[in-house]
């Protein structure tokens, strides 16, 4: 009777189309790799050497695939612009990369306390940066030394000895307590998460309607009409600007 049985097990599984192997999910691998821990036909510690090892080859090669997209995502030097990443992030900011006059360049790097790493970006000048009106690096109310201004009015490269010491010790008598320290604040900051990954159709082409832009009131009309030409006249100075 059982040889009965797996003859017409095998004659309907011939009879069936052959279908293409579904992927293994990763909860599989991990019920496999858990059911090699509890086998009984193994010795136990053999078994947990084995599971130790299949899971931590498996846990590097996901780390590794996880570390390459991101590494693939901020490799921006000689592939691509920071610019366009930067403008999905902080429009704000991305208009002064797109202005070449300010010699502003992104960077990112990957970082963070745990693993998958976080993307941090960072705006560089590569330009001096002057500080003018109420921003400037000393207090002028005060007045300033005459020898100390007579000194470094007239001053160059080639200076004897005694000069120079005359300088030095004229310029550690400036009181500079008073002045103005600036503090940057632009450190690394992080990307969200949301930023990373591609956008839902659904929710751009919902998110895309055009409403109807009519107001009941003529004179209402005739503002926005007014405005919008001041927008695109604006709009159009800036692209000759830049270009």
């Amino acid at each position: 009777m059982e040889g009965e049985e797996v003859e017409s097990a095998v004659a309907v599984t011939k009879g069936k189309q052959s279908r293409p192997a579904k992927p293994v999910p990763l909860h599989t691998f991990f019920e496999f790799v858990e059911w090699l821990g509890s086998a009984d036909a193994a010795p136990k510690k053999e078994q947990g050497k084995a599971a130790a090892a299949l899971q931590g080859v498996f846990r590097n090669f996901i780390n590794m695939r996880i570390y390459r997209y991101y590494r693939d995502l901020v490799s921006f030097r000689h592939r691509g612009d920071p610019g366009i990443l930067l403008r999905c992030i902080n429009p704000s900011e991305a208009s002064l990369v797109a202005d070449k006059a300010s010699g502003a360049v992104v960077r990112f790097r990957l970082g963070g306390v745990s693993f998958p790493p976080v993307v941090y970006y960072k705006v560089f000048l590569r330009g001096a940066v002057t500080d003018l009106g109420s921003f400037a690096p000393r207090d002028y109310t005060v007045g300033k030394p005459t020898q100390h201004y007579l000194l470094q009015r007239h001053n160059t490269e080639s200076l004897s000895e005694t000069r120079a010491a005359q300088v030095r010790e004229v310029t550690t008598e400036v009181d500079t307590s008073l002045w103005y320290r600036r503090f940057e604040n632009n450190g690394w900051r992080p990307i969200a998460s949301k930023h990373l990954h591609g956008r839902d159709d659904v929710t751009y082409a919902t998110s895309n309607t055009r409403r109807p832009d009519f107001h009941h009131q003529s004179e209402m009309r005739r503002r926005n009409a007014e405005m919008r030409r001041t927008r695109k006249k604006d709009a159009w100075m800036q692209r000759m600007f830049r270009g």
